[in-house]
């Protein structure tokens, strides 16, 4: 007796459950370079003269007499908020056949989302890591070597920073090609291994390694490009590559602060849908406006290319 085959019986359909996308990795940008809100698309800021705060002028007094006069330097600088934007069409004839658990609307909007997130995050780490500090230096020995010397190339940093500005750097910068290196570096399991609990593995943590820097925290550049053609072969690399920076920013905008740089923001992003009747579709678009600035050169002491 002939018995109903699997195909007969079952017709496939999709997982309702499950299903496969790619983003870019974890967003930095903003940890790196403060936001600072603005009203206007351009304008000013202060700059004062560092020398002359830096600089002993105070002298003794004699009495009856007129203390020591001085005075100090002021300059502005100039930002220009940019406007980025993306939209995505989406048909009606695709919301209506769309099987579950798509939901073309609500994938749109995280498209767009991605792709100007994508956008800032490149901005900023093409200046953060680019060629506008006042220091860099790439490690005589390169990290992926076990010889190298990491935790000195950084003390190295670290003593320049402060050496030029006063403060202490508080923030580290590191790609994600380069921290693979760092981390398993022998030196560093090295000196966390003591502090494990005996029995357990010295794991090298993000935190542990900022404290061995001195450093508040250390944020891993994680996401990646495709810089193919649609169609294309894809070509993906990681956006921060193999450098660190270390850097003084305040957590926020402040007044008579260094700070290494600023996120000029001034239109939040924003998620907008509108109707384009002749196309029988909703436009799902995302715009934001902003322009990633270098406040304080001497602020920042930039590792390039370690490994």
């Amino acid at each position: 007796m002939a018995k109903p085959t699997y195909q007969q019986i079952h017709t496939d359909v999709p997982l309702t459950n499950i299903s496969i996308a790619y983003t870019p990795g974890t967003f930095i940008a903003p940890n790196v370079f403060p936001m600072v809100p603005v009203q206007k698309i351009s304008n000013k800021y202060f700059i004062y003269t560092k020398s002359d705060w830096l600089r002993r002028e105070a002298s003794t007094r004699a009495p009856g007499t007129r203390s020591a006069r001085g005075d100090y330097g002021l300059t502005t600088s100039n930002y220009v908020c940019i406007e980025y934007g993306m939209g995505k069409g989406v048909p009606d004839e695709i919301v209506d056949n769309a099987d579950d658990p798509l939901k073309p609307l609500v994938e749109a909007t995280q498209w767009v989302t991605n792709q100007i997130m994508l956008e800032q995050e490149a901005n900023v780490a093409g200046i953060a890591f680019g060629t506008g500090w006042s220091t860099s230096a790439t490690p005589s020995t390169l990290w992926s070597n076990d010889t190298s010397d990491p935790l000195g190339d950084i003390e190295t940093g670290m003593n320049t920073v402060v050496g030029t500005i006063g403060q202490v750097a508080n923030t580290g910068v590191i790609g994600r090609g380069l921290w693979r290196y760092l981390k398993n570096h022998p030196d560093m399991v090295d000196r966390i291994k003591y502090g494990a609990t005996p029995g357990s593995p010295a794991v090298v943590t993000l935190q542990a390694i900022a404290a061995l820097a001195g450093l508040d925290s250390i944020q891993v550049g994680l996401a990646i490009n495709d810089t193919g053609q649609e169609g294309a072969t894809s070509t993906i690399a990681y956006l921060w590559g193999n450098h660190l920076l270390l850097e003084y920013v305040p957590s926020g905008p402040s007044l008579m602060t260094p700070a290494a740089g600023y996120l000029f923001t001034y239109q939040n992003r924003v998620i907008s849908r509108f109707r384009e009747e002749q196309e029988r579709q909703d436009v799902v678009e995302a715009i934001q406006s902003w322009v990633a600035v270098l406040t304080a050169a001497d602020a920042g002491y930039f590792i390039k290319s370690a490994a």
